[in-house]
């Protein structure tokens, strides 16, 4: 089978924008140019983000096995379930990292057939001193050579979500607001269970593109009932999911014909026909990674639109005062006059902003309550099912929910901040307002946890840094080398309004094909480990004594956290947009002094500059005419 490399326009319509950036970067709009040109850089990165889920032993791992074509790559046996989470990306060589140790910061290298003793619950336990072999383990990194990653693609097996293990349905949620799509697993033996359809009933409101497969029909020859059954139960319980594709599996049999194909070719065709695996290869391969460039290009597109006319909206300015419009100052003194009134202390919108936010408040802090007191509960059940390990998973799991329920609320808050953001920009005209990430309830709940060594862990309040793609990942090139420079150039340049924002690129250049690739799952930031000091709790009410505790310091120390990251988005947001504001009164002043200075200029003289506006205008209005068939061609899939 073959598989599409990338989108067939993405190089044309990075082009396309690169020249609308540089004509803003000549019109002196900085920021403008600045913003396009990481967007560009952004779109022309090949690659999406599918986590996979499922509760424990549904076959997830097996079925990553099988995508990537490695047997026994992930453990699998029946009686493991993944503890951590597990990146498989493409690497021209294999390779496997461990993040997490203390004495390795930057990762530790270990060969694949360790795998299993960093993400195997089974195999975390020594069971000579009946004590967690690497108990501080954030995920493991896993490289391999494979034709379905080779263009970017990247599968993020996750722990088992659902039952009582809350810490990994909370990490693993909070995960799928950065990702592109959820893989969600289950098998031929049972329909779905009421933990699951809880799951994805939250899913629905974070992700937008599902998928679903059904593993071990070869175990079972009356899968497609089961298939009706859940297909019928996600109607009634999570019907955002009814219309979602379904690929019913067999693991062993995609397997078996990746191992036949060299030795035997035809047996290989016929395991792989029988394993069902060609539409799902297809669908995660092709259609999945099309949707998502496609989506990536439209937007970048629609933003090339906006600056469009915002340059269009200066020339036509400068125009009229080329051809001394005797209403032209009147109109920029109405309009700065409006725009000066924005920047008082008292003007309307600084009161609906904090009034907006306070709203925001109430909503998260009952968010957050709700969330506690959900984990709460889940712990003490967990405690109360009992288990060899829960002196273990107990703590873990209560550490992972929290973290994960700062998680959202972090995601929730900034997604909300930008709608806020977007929604004063159609009212009052002010656009352009940069809303930044905060993680300060992921640092507070950091600094609140005593740890083994009674140290902070490294990077306190820092999302996990997951690698960027290796350089040999074959993803071919997306911009040709001079757009590029161009690109990162403009990048590079952005006024003082967006230069805080735009640090991440300050180092691309001449970075090469892995600084231009950023890797998609760096986007998810999720924070996962932080094993608190509690795991010496040996009793069941010891340990409930302990979730009080956790359960009690989240109360006194979230709620803080989360006014402060308010404060400070406000804070931010208000002063960028007076900075806006005052720019673009600036703006009009000058204007303003064009078109004095053009009264007093005689006829003559004037013709020149009003031939370069006029071709500006004519550059703008083809640019436009691009866009427009660009964004056709894309709607329509041509």
């Amino acid at each position: 089978m073959t598989f599409a490399t990338r989108h067939p326009l993405s190089g044309q319509v990075i082009q396309t924008v690169e020249q609308i950036a540089a004509a803003a970067h000549e019109a002196g709009d900085t920021d403008s140019a600045a913003v396009l040109a990481q967007e560009c850089l952004l779109a022309g990165m090949s690659g999406s983000t599918v986590v996979v889920v499922g509760e424990k032993k549904r076959g997830k791992s097996s079925l990553i096995n099988a995508l990537v074509g490695r047997r026994g790559l992930l453990p699998v046996n029946a009686d493991v379930a993944t503890r951590v989470h597990v990146t498989v990306r493409y690497a021209e060589t294999d390779r496997a990292t461990v993040y997490g140790l203390a004495d390795h910061p930057d990762g530790m290298s270990i060969p694949l057939t360790e795998i299993p003793e960093y993400v195997d619950e089974a195999r975390a336990i020594d069971p000579a001193t009946g004590e967690e072999r690497h108990p501080v383990v954030e995920r493991v990194d896993i490289g391999v050579s494979s034709p379905l990653l080779s263009e970017g693609l990247v599968l993020i097996d996750t722990p088992g979500v659902g039952g009582l293990v809350a810490g990994h349905t909370a990490i693993t949620l909070a995960t799928l607001k950065g990702a592109d799509a959820l893989l969600f697993v289950v098998d031929a033996t049972s329909e779905f269970h009421a933990s699951e359809l809880a799951f994805l009933t939250k899913a629905a409101e974070r992700i937008p593109t599902v998928l679903f497969a059904l593993t071990q029909i070869d175990k079972n020859s009356a899968w497609l009932e089961t298939l009706k059954l859940n297909q019928k139960l996600l109607r009634e319980h999570a019907p955002r999911f009814a219309a979602a594709p379904w690929f019913p599996v067999s693991n062993r049999f995609k397997i078996d014909a990746d191992d036949a194909a060299s030795v035997n070719p035809a047996r290989s065709e016929k395991l792989l026909a029988d394993s069902r695996f060609v539409p799902l290869l297809t669908e995660l391969r092709d259609n999945i990674m099309l949707r998502i460039a496609t989506d990536r290009l439209t937007e970048l597109l629609n933003n090339a639109d906006r600056v469009i006319d915002l340059l269009d909206a200066d020339a036509e300015r400068r125009l009229r005062s080329l051809d001394l419009d005797p209403r032209l100052v009147e109109s920029i003194r109405a309009r700065q006059a409006e725009l000066k009134e924005l920047r008082g202390s008292g003007a309307s919108w600084r009161a609906e902003l904090a009034d907006r936010f306070r709203h925001v408040e109430t909503t998260l802090r009952s968010d957050l309550e709700s969330g506690l007191r959900e984990i709460e509960r889940n712990a003490h059940a967990a405690i109360d099912a009992g288990g060899r390990d829960i002196r273990f998973t107990v703590p873990r799991d209560l550490d992972d929910a929290i973290r994960g329920l700062a998680l959202d609320l972090q995601s929730t808050l900034h997604a909300t901040a930008g709608q806020v953001v977007a929604d004063l920009g159609e009212r009052f005209g002010v656009h352009g307002v940069y809303v930044p990430p905060l993680e300060i309830l992921l640092d507070r709940w950091q600094q609140a946890v005593p740890y083994d060594d009674g140290e902070m862990p490294p990077d306190v309040g820092q999302a996990v840094a997951w690698p960027a793609p290796a350089e040999e990942q074959r993803s071919g090139e997306m911009v040709p080398q001079h757009v590029q420079d161009k690109l990162v150039g403009y990048a590079k340049n952005a006024g003082k309004v967006y230069r805080s924002g735009l640090t991440k690129w300050k180092n691309m250049k001449g970075g090469g094909k892995a600084a231009l690739i950023l890797a998609v799952i760096g986007a998810i930031g999720a924070v996962i480990g932080g094993i608190m000091a509690y795991r010496g709790a040996r009793t069941k009410d010891e340990l409930r004594r302990v979730v009080g505790e956790v359960v009690d310091r989240a109360r006194r120390t979230l709620p803080g956290a989360l006014r402060e990251s308010i404060v400070e988005l406000l804070t931010h947001i208000e002063s960028q947009a007076s900075e806006r504001i005052s720019a673009r009164v600036d703006e009009l002043e000058r204007a303003i002094a064009e078109a004095e200075h053009d009264r007093e200029t005689a006829e003559a003289e004037r013709e020149a500059p009003r031939e370069e506006v006029r071709a500006q205008r004519a550059r703008l209005a083809t640019l436009r005419s691009e866009v427009t068939d660009l964004k056709r061609q894309l709607a329509s899939g041509n």
